[in-house]
């Protein structure tokens, strides 16, 4: 408080302040937070992320291994939601010949994503029909 000298009156002044640029920093990048979440949301609500798991498997490379052959794979789940112990099977078959199956569980493949894994056949794969599929899954 300042005297005023030829009134005698007290008189307030008002020291202007200033907001640190460091607090403008803080609330922008709060702000952008906030906006970039509701975002992310509102985005997986209008692109099906909700959708149940919808595996597919491609085969990727076949290759001899001591004691048989193994094929490489990669499942692919196309879907928004996660799939849990995602059972795959390969066959080969052929003419005149058995059916060999081999089967591999997958523990997760997160919703638009690819996991990659591999089976093992005692004949070769290339010499019959070899068929790959995913034949089930959980929810986590």
């Amino acid at each position: 408080m300042n005297r005023d000298r030829r009134t005698g009156a007290t008189r307030t002044t008002k020291t202007e302040q200033r907001v640190p640029w460091l607090e403008w920093l803080a609330a922008g990048l709060g702000l952008i937070l906030v906006l970039g979440l509701f975002g992310m949301i509102g985005w997986q609500v209008f692109n099906g992320a909700t959708t149940p798991p919808a595996i597919t498997v491609e085969v990727e490379d076949m290759a001899p291994v001591e004691g048989g052959y193994r094929v490489l794979f990669r499942a692919r789940n196309g879907a928004g939601e996660a799939a849990a112990q995602v059972e795959i099977e390969g066959k080969v078959s052929g003419p005149g010949t058995e059916n060999e199956t081999s089967r591999v569980v997958l523990d997760y493949i997160p919703g638009r994503s690819i996991r990659r894994g591999g089976l093992f056949f005692t004949r070769d794969p290339r010499a019959g029909v070899l068929t790959v599929r995913a034949t089930g899954f959980a929810e986590p």
